[in-house]
């Protein structure tokens, strides 16, 4: 005799992610977490203004993966993504290491996410600094031309001497920059007289990622077999983020190795980069003075 099968007992799936979903909520409704990941499998719908990215956790030891969720961010969240980016001058896109504000969400049709409400633009910028610190302990390490003494630095281009009076420069900078209309402006109209010979050689100066154009430039500079003076690079003001391709290791280097002397006015007085630290004179945004016992002083201390 066969023994009667009893019909199984169902729900349609719609019911179980609606209980998922209810459990979910009474769980983590209103409440947010400040997490540390990194971004992956970023793409951002510009029509909609809407990020997706997946949050992954890499293993301290290997880059293995040992937590992954999905993320999104919209509205006020994508906002405050737009800050970030204009604070740090990192766009938000994949491999970034970040402090971000999520609260939980699941969707019966999309699964569990998180929603991005905020982001650290200050633990981008520790990054950073920790980057830049060790670039520099890499560039004195590796270059037997890089000293530091102190808290400074001293370089094969910081040691050449300036000639007596600086006729033939070259200035690298943005072809649209306003800090280099104001040097120009300046030599030509300066105080003492002189007549300068003053040849541009624009490019990017700004992102990390444009640091191969901005060395192939100084090299176009050297190649030219013009006896130079001085190399002079110049940027406008902006903030710290925007100075991140003066910190890049190949852009320091040459600078530092640098056979024509080397004089930055890159940005403020608080914009301290490392093309700074490795050139040979630093000049920053600073009233002209009213006198002074060198002219040349006088003459490459301008405004932006």
């Amino acid at each position: 005799m066969k023994k009667t099968m009893q019909p199984v007992q169902y729900i349609k799936l719609s019911q179980l992610n609606d209980q998922i979903q209810d459990t979910i909520n009474a769980r983590f409704k209103g409440q947010t977490y400040w997490v540390v990941a990194d971004i992956t499998n970023h793409s951002f719908k510009a029509d909609k203004k809407i990020h997706y990215f997946e949050l992954v956790e890499k293993s301290d030891k290997s880059s293995a993966i040992t937590a992954k969720i999905m993320g999104k961010s919209w509205g006020a969240g994508a906002l405050r993504i737009l800050d970030f980016e204009s604070t740090t001058g990192q766009r938000f896109t994949n491999n970034l290491h970040v402090l971000v504000q999520v609260s939980v969400d699941f969707h019966p049709l999309y699964g569990l996410s998180v929603n991005l409400l905020d982001i650290d633009s200050s633990f981008m910028l520790g990054i950073l600094e920790q980057q830049r610190n060790a670039t520099l302990q890499r560039l004195v390490k590796e270059n037997d031309f890089i000293h530091k003494e102190g808290e400074r630095y001293t370089t094969f281009n910081s040691r050449l001497k300036l000639p007596a009076v600086i006729q033939r420069a070259a200035v690298i900078s943005s072809s649209s920059s306003a800090g280099n209309e104001d040097f120009r402006h300046t030599m030509q109209h300066n105080d003492f007289g002189y007549v300068f010979q003053i040849d541009d050689y624009h490019t990017v100066v700004q992102g990390d990622n444009n640091a191969k154009l901005f060395l192939n430039k100084l090299i176009e500079v050297y190649n030219t077999g013009i006896p130079y003076d001085v190399i002079v690079i110049t940027r406008g003001g902006g903030s710290q983020s925007d100075f991140l391709i003066f910190d890049n290791y190949n852009i320091g280097r040459a600078v530092a190795k640098f056979p024509i002397p080397v004089i930055t006015g890159i940005g403020h007085q608080k914009n301290i980069s490392i093309t700074d630290l490795m050139a040979h004179t630093i000049l920053k945004r600073q009233p002209r003075p009213r006198s002074s016992s060198l002219p040349i002083t006088g003459v490459l201390s301008w405004e932006y």
